[in-house]
């Protein structure tokens, strides 16, 4: 061997051993401090689980019976796309050693092994867009319970308003770096959630003996498609899930939790959403927990969601400041820098939640564009491109025909439904009758 040849060999050694170091430090931290299949089920359920919950009695009512058989059908279809988001991972660090080592962005990094940079960064922007989005329906929402809460003491303060405090009120909390502890805060926000909705639906049988006969009536595309964005954004975590996944001790058991999160998160959903449909029919209101008579049920009910909701705001929206710290190279431990632009971020965050108060049509518009993409049409592409990759140095896979018949079905439904709901979401925010209305012009 020339001289040359024994310097290549040796530092291809050296970053060999550079990446079997980082993996085998990063398994150690793993198995001390990583998620388990159950808290991993915990994370995603609590992530999930929240303002869909609210919103899905109206999506329901807006798409009629086929609602309902929808709900179950969306349900398994973003569970399954969920299984193949995390077989994805596990393709790419089998295949690619310096992937097995921390990852920021892992969703992306698949995008990028899979199609390029620029599906890369399509992806990245789509993520960003969606857990802001989400960030904003979550204090929209509640903003809106808070006032349930106080509207008999202070009647005279809209959700505008309240919304405006609630912005003021999260900003500090927003300063102080990443949410610790995610495990705890996952499980506080599913205890809070799963309390809530027994609260809710117990408020809903009573409720049941008052009501008089309940009136469906057919609405046209642009509602049908309005409720089917919602039912699609309550569906809708994979942008977090290759993140989770990347934090488990043992990531080949993602699939098992993805399973059971979408068992409970169902059994959470149908009793609310069947019984806000079957119960209060066209006069339910966009949040369920407005239609819902005065009781200690409702009240307790909607201070444990609002809890969650100003929670899951602050973890949804930290991803966002995170990244765009990193694009202006902004030092991670604390510092003014990290407050102004937080701060910048919250600031947009007011214009969009007081130029568009109906927290419905920002997640019909969102359920739409970028859960659909995120969580319906880039998770079977991708696993379909990184199944099909031929090489020597690895272990190819197949993919059978009918899977592959089902994964085009699940994208070509994404596309097209998330389409029809992001026109009919668009419209009903800028156009026809149901114009949405500033704050600010009121």
């Amino acid at each position: 061997m020339n001289g040359y040849g024994t310097i290549k060999s040796n530092l291809e050694i050296d970053e060999e051993s550079s990446i079997t170091k980082a993996e085998r430090l990063r398994k150690i931290s793993l198995a001390k401090n990583g998620l388990t299949v159950v808290g991993t089920f915990i994370f995603i359920v609590g992530e999930m689980a929240g303002c869909g919950v609210l919103a899905l009695p109206k999506a329901l009512v807006n798409t009629g019976w086929i609602g309902l058989v929808l709900l179950p059908i969306l349900c398994f279809n973003a569970g399954y796309s969920g299984v193949k988001l995390g077989k994805c991972w596990e393709i790419i660090e089998e295949r690619y050693p310096e992937y097995r080592a921390h990852v920021r962005n892992p969703y992306p990094a698949i995008a990028n092994v899979a199609m390029g940079p620029l599906a890369s960064t399509v992806v990245t922007v789509s993520i960003r867009i969606t857990l802001f989005g989400a960030g904003t329906v979550n204090l929209l929402l509640a903003a809106q319970i808070f006032q349930e809460i106080f509207g008999d003491f202070l009647p005279t303060i809209t959700s505008c308003t309240y919304f405006l405090f609630m912005a003021i009120f999260v900003t500090p909390l927003m300063w102080f770096g990443s949410p610790k502890h995610f495990s705890f805060v996952g499980l506080g926000a599913v205890v809070t959630t799963a309390a809530a909705c027994i609260l809710f639906f117990s408020q809903m049988i009573s409720d049941a003996k008052d009501l008089e006969k309940v009136h469906h009536t057919q609405f046209g595309f642009e509602e049908f498609f309005l409720g089917f964005g919602a039912i699609l954004f309550a569906f809708g975590g994979a942008s977090t899930f290759p993140t989770i996944q990347n934090d488990m001790k043992e990531k080949n058991k993602f699939g098992t939790s993805v399973i059971m999160a979408f068992i409970l998160i169902i059994m959470l959903y149908f009793p609310i959403a069947i019984g806000g449909y079957l119960i209060f029919g066209d006069q339910v209101a966009d949040n369920i927990a407005v239609s819902l008579g005065k009781s200690l049920y409702v009240e307790i009910g909607n201070i444990l969601m609002g809890i969650h909701l100003i929670f899951a705001f602050l973890i949804l929206i930290n991803p966002v400041c995170q990244d765009l710290e990193h694009a202006f190279n902004i030092p991670k431990k604390f510092n003014w820098k990290r407050c102004v632009t937080r701060t910048m971020i919250i600031l947009v965050l007011i214009f969009v939640g007081e130029t568009i108060p109906k927290f419905s049509k920002i997640l019909s518009l969102v359920g739409g564009s970028t859960v659909a993409m995120l969580t319906f049409i880039f998770p079977p592409y991708l696993y379909m491109k990184l199944c099909d990759q031929v090489s020597d140095e690895w272990e190819n896979r197949y993919i059978s025909s009918h899977e592959r018949i089902y994964l085009w079905e699940l994208m070509i439904v994404g596309t097209l439904g998330g389409l029809a709901c992001t026109y009919s979401a668009l419209i009903s925010i800028f156009g026809g009758s149901s114009l949405v209305k500033p704050c600010y012009s009121i």
